[in-house]
């Protein structure tokens, strides 16, 4: 691979024309539109010789599934998956057109550019160089854009997985979202995402009984107990778990043994958190969500109009879930952090979906581990346990081993990914669209072969 004639002519204009559809996901079925997209990629595959198909699961929402044949119908079979919908963006706030594309300062800018659309492009070119000089790999090798990602999957992975198993079956997957650095050491620490937090959205309601705004007098007005349920659960302070996963991440830290010791202690780990994120807030944030249940109020609704006691009050939460917790633990966790008031409210999950990992010992991890010591032969890799979910989740349910990863320019650090994600002005650099585009290039061919090294131990 030529790295500057592929990006200049294939890959940078591939992730303009992505950004360019506009796929804005607002979490109304109609939206998203992704087939704009699936048409794209499917032109593109066409110029490279590449049959590809288009599964809607409903008008619009497509997702496109292309294939390179294995040798060994016995052999694992490695996919490459992305979405290609995209969160909405607010121009006003932006220095450039969000869906512009634009190609400036060593970057390409717009929504998606960073989630997850770089990746798209990426998989999507090096998935036609392998197809197009031939590639022999005993297994298949599979390409999977997918729709819904920012609305839970329903009419991409999930459905996917629940309808059309046969068609896109894999043993082994990478998808987002990992690659990035952490700055809170000299040495270059980078993430490989293995698992990650469950979900148990939840809806608490409370009843009152409405009256005159002007007679507020022994009445029942549900926004002073929404008012102190909010309180509560800003003091609430969840039971600490040093799960497996949270101890390998502090592992590979390579922090001071001090600083590791304090961290996986429960009587220190919260004063160790904040201390570290003095200097590094991205990694402590994702220390905090991997050491705890976190609950998060993020809609709440009391009152219709300002002269009518509102005689009903609700609050949405966002609780991300550990290893091991279920509806039950979260039911518990919330009438702890209401108290006395707990038996005024009326308790709903909408949404459950239990945390799920990936082992490290696996050819696939390996494989990452070797592509990105020989670009960055002094990073060391970090198993990173993240507090947000993947479409990934749906395919480890099936038993798939499921990474997230990247190779990215060392510019491109946690704290700095978090901020451009779903932020303004985002935007992802030419050499890193270059580095995970030669990443998944080379995969492959890795992969395989440490897999079959494995079959013949």
């Amino acid at each position: 691979m030529s790295n500057s004639s592929i990006t200049e002519e294939k890959l940078v204009p591939l992730l303009q024309e992505l950004i360019r559809n506009k796929c804005v996901n607002t979490g109304h079925p109609d939206s998203g539109q992704e087939i704009k997209s699936a048409k794209t990629l499917r032109r593109f595959f066409n110029d490279h010789g590449i049959k590809s198909e288009i599964l809607e699961a409903h008008p619009g929402r497509a997702n496109l599934l292309a294939r390179i044949p294995g040798t060994d119908p016995g052999a694992p079979t490695l996919c490459f998956m992305n979405h290609m919908d995209v969160v909405p963006a607010n121009e006003s706030q932006w220095s450039v057109d969000p869906f512009g594309g634009d190609l400036r300062g060593g970057f390409v800018w717009g929504r998606g550019a960073v989630d997850m659309l770089n990746t798209t492009a990426s998989q999507a070119v090096a998935f036609a160089m392998l197809a197009q000089e031939k590639k022999n790999f005993p297994g298949d090798l599979l390409f999977l854009a997918v729709a819904d990602e920012e609305a839970s999957g329903r009419l991409g992975a999930r459905w996917l997985t629940e309808h059309h198993w046969d068609k896109i079956k894999s043993d082994y997957m990478i998808t987002e979202l990992g690659g990035f650095f952490l700055n809170n050491t000299n040495e270059q620490n980078i993430t490989i995402t293995t698992g990650e937090k469950g979900i148990a959205w939840t809806r608490i309601q409370v009843k009152g009984e409405a009256g005159h705004g002007s007679l507020p007098y022994n009445t029942h007005n549900t926004a002073y107990v929404i008012g102190e349920a909010l309180q509560r659960l800003s003091s609430y302070k969840p039971k600490l778990e040093l799960t497996r996963e949270y101890c390998d991440m502090v592992a590979a830290l390579h922090l001071p043994k001090k600083e590791q010791q304090k961290l996986t202690k429960k009587a220190t780990l919260m004063k160790s958190i904040k201390h570290l994120a003095q200097t590094d807030e991205g990694t402590a944030r994702f220390l905090h969500a991997a050491s705890q249940m976190t609950i998060s109020p993020n809609v709440v609704e009391v009152g219709k109009k300002i002269n009518i006691i509102p005689d009903h009050g609700s609050i949405e939460l966002d609780i991300r879930i550990l290893p091991g917790q279920t509806v039950e633990t979260v039911l518990a966790e919330l009438t702890r952090a209401l108290g006395n008031i707990a038996k005024q409210f009326e308790i709903e999950i909408l949404e459950y979906f239990p945390s799920n990992t990936s082992p490290l010992d696996t050819p696939l991890y390996q494989a990452t581990c070797e592509l990105i010591g020989a670009v960055y032969p002094l990073a060391c890799p970090v198993p990173f346990f993240i507090g947000s979910v993947t479409d990934g989740r749906f395919f480890r349910k099936k038993g798939t081993i499921v990474y997230g990863f990247s190779l990215f320019h060392d510019e491109l650090t946690l704290s700095e990914y978090a901020r451009r994600l779903h932020g303004k002005n985002e935007r992802i650099s030419v050499k890193s669209l270059e580095l995970s585009c030669n990443y998944f290039y080379k995969l492959p061919e890795i992969f395989f072969n440490k897999t079959h090294l494995s079959d013949n131990m």
